[in-house]
């Protein structure tokens, strides 16, 4: 019962995690596509704007899932930690960089630095989504167990691979429908139908790799196909599905 309970925990942390840090990567992977130094100013304003007093919080979820899953599940943490190091050492200095590019790109006086901080910025805002989805396809499609060595083999199979272009995909999805709501409370209408573009765009993406997630579990991981297809899984899969129509049908009343 108590495990029961902690696994819980565990999940509305991560839940918490991925919507609330997930906003951050996708405003940052729409810096990365936001074009040239003029082309993109405003875009890349208002996502400085937006990020500014709430990205660092994020990341609190984050040191919470890690605490509560090495407290409460030590054998799983060892054994995750132990086989995958090298794609959650990727995410964590994806972690490292995104930030310091994040917090050195605005007050940089030169246009050369200011690029280069914002170019770490906003690759580190794709490549560390990837490689926690990586991590996670591993340790779903039951490929980590303990004793398992670290390889490649862990975290480069076609499940994981599906769930880190997911997991990107799901990022800039929410990262734009945001955008698209401080876009007209900070009173900026042209960046209103601009990311709510961006926002219908990610979904379109993000529904076709949903599809191909899931012949790729049917074939890869029999076992993620089945928990995605019964019971809670369903349920849960059906109320992803009804929460993201209702964003669209958010965003298309939203004027701009």
């Amino acid at each position: 019962m108590t495990a029961d309970l902690i696994a819980v925990v565990l999940l509305l942390a991560v839940t918490a995690y991925a919507c609330a840090g997930g906003t951050d990567y996708g405003a940052g992977f729409w810096d990365l596509m936001a074009g040239g130094t003029e082309r993109g100013r405003r875009p890349r304003w208002l996502i400085d704007h937006a990020m500014a007093p709430v990205w660092e919080v994020n990341n609190v979820w984050l040191v919470f899932v890690l605490v509560i899953m090495w407290t409460g599940f030590p054998v799983l943490f060892q054994t995750v930690f132990s086989a995958m190091w090298l794609p959650l050492a990727l995410a964590a200095v994806g972690m490292v960089l995104r930030g310091a590019g994040f917090a050195l790109r605005k007050p940089s006086r030169r246009l050369a630095g200011r690029r280069l901080y914002g170019a770490a910025f906003a690759s580190a805002s794709v490549v560390t989504p990837f490689f926690l989805g990586a991590a996670v396809g591993g340790v779903a499609s039951e490929r980590v167990a303990p004793g398992t060595d670290a390889s490649a083999d862990v975290w480069t199979s076609p499940t994981s691979l599906a769930f880190g272009f997911v997991a990107v995909a799901t990022t800039a999805f929410l990262g734009a429908v945001f955008l698209t709501g401080d876009a007209r409370r900070f009173d900026a209408p042209e960046l209103v139908g601009y990311f709510r573009q961006r926002a219908l765009g990610s979904l379109a993406v993000l529904t076709v790799l949903a599809v191909v997630t899931g012949f790729v579990t049917h074939e890869d991981s029999p076992h993620v196909w089945h928990g995605l297809t019964h019971g809670l899984g369903l349920l849960f899969a059906i109320l992803a599905g009804t929460a993201a129509l209702a964003a669209v049908w958010l965003l298309l009343r939203t004027p701009g």
